[in-house]
């Protein structure tokens, strides 16, 4: 699994998410705009809006191989999903106190399939 390097605390990524929200309001849909600003990562989230919510994460990425060569950047591969859906294997790790309120702390996964949010589970559970 890779990492993003990027770790932000929560006002970074709401000052983030509130500049992408006006920059990219194309790839930032109406109906997740409060969740990403919460901090809570739904289903049906492309991988964009849900680093909005969620900050720095790790990933594993498995390229659609009918469309991406197999050496493909796997950061590329997470953030074309929100223009062109594919059928890559895409699992983005995150550790928040947002996503689970009053849980304190705690790190979950996403899986994406044709470019959406299937899966959100916590882990250590």
């Amino acid at each position: 699994m890779s990492d993003d390097k990027e770790r932000m605390g929560d006002e970074a990524r709401v000052a983030l998410a509130q500049r992408m929200i006006a920059e990219r309001p194309q790839h930032v849909r109406e109906q997740y705009r409060e969740a990403i600003l919460s901090g809570i990562v739904t289903l049906g989230m492309t991988p964009f809006e849900a680093k909005l919510a969620g900050g720095g994460f790790a990933y594993k990425v498995q390229p659609d191989p009918t469309r991406w060569p197999s050496n493909a950047n796997p950061l590329a591969v997470i953030f074309a999903q929100s223009e062109q859906p594919d059928a890559s294997y895409i699992r983005m790790t995150f550790r928040t106190d947002t996503q689970f309120p009053g849980a304190g702390t705690r790190a979950f996964h996403v899986v994406f399939k044709q470019g959406a949010a299937q899966e959100i589970v916590q882990e250590g559970t």
